[in-house]
């Protein structure tokens, strides 16, 4: 898979007669699923939304619009890219894609702690997972550690930089 696609999207059974088809959204940008948005399949191939029912979360694609041809759709992830990510899901202020968190540096007082390798969705907060970097792993400390998404650790995300900057997480390292 392209390093530039990210899933948003699996398509489930068909639903009703006109080539709707149950879609079960995987992302954080349900404003995504409107007329005539693009999405891919992991070949690239183009499919694009005649119709989305946000009450029952089907869809219609331009082409598979019947019964028999909707069959087809049934169990395939969609994509769409980051480009169109950017262009169509519209941020708030102190909001970042997770695409564009994952491989930053996580920095406390100049120290590189690790990178970030995952971003997990715990309640309403977020965990980054950290991969540990590999001086303060053979200084005895963890692999891997997690900092929680909150004021009280995040206190910097700088893309430019590509670094976070961070509070209170060594002690979380060490008491890993």
């Amino acid at each position: 898979m392209e390093n530039d696609f990210l899933e948003v999207a699996t398509l489930g059974r068909s639903v009703g007669l006109k080539g709707y088809v149950k879609l079960y959204n995987k992302s954080d940008f349900p404003e995504q699923f409107k007329k005539n948005a693009k999405f891919f399949d992991k070949d690239g191939k183009e499919f694009i939304l005649k119709d989305f029912n946000k009450i029952n979360s089907s869809a219609l694609f331009f082409g598979f619009e019947d019964i028999e041809l909707a069959k087809e759709l049934t169990n395939k992830i969609l994509y769409t890219t980051k480009e169109l990510t950017r262009k169509t899901c519209k941020l708030k202020k102190d909001e970042f894609f997770y695409f564009d968190i994952l491989s930053l540096a996580v920095v406390e007082d100049d120290e590189e702690l690790g990178v970030v390798v995952d971003i997990q969705d715990i309640s309403k907060d977020r965990l980054l997972e950290v991969r540990t970097d590999k001086i303060l792993v053979d200084a005895g400390l963890p692999k891997t550690f997690f900092i929680p998404y909150i004021d009280n650790f995040i206190l910097n995300v700088d893309l430019s930089q590509k670094t976070i900057y961070v509070k209170n997480s060594r002690a979380i390292l060490e008491n890993s």
